[in-house]
């Protein structure tokens, strides 16, 4: 499974999700894109001041701001990663 994460640099919220992220990462099967939204200004107008972003492979919203474990762990059950 893929997951995008949308952030930008020196964000302490993008900072720790990531940090919350991480170590499922080499749990399971799955991968991470990150994308900086200050280097693409579609996606800064898109999400603005809402990252940081993390949504699965179809582009649906797993969370924002804060890492949202249980509806992230559920995906990855749903998965079966």
């Amino acid at each position: 499974m893929i997951f995008k994460f949308y952030y930008r640099n020196n964000c302490h919220l993008c900072e720790d999700m990531y940090q919350l992220i991480h170590p499922y990462l080499s749990t399971y099967d799955i991968k991470l894109e990150m994308f900086n939204i200050d280097q693409d200004p579609h996606l800064e107008k898109k999400y603005g001041l809402l990252i940081p972003v993390l949504s699965d492979e179809l582009n649906n919203e797993v969370c924002h701001y804060f890492f949202d474990k249980r509806s992230f762990e559920k995906l990855l059950l749903e998965s079966k990663c």
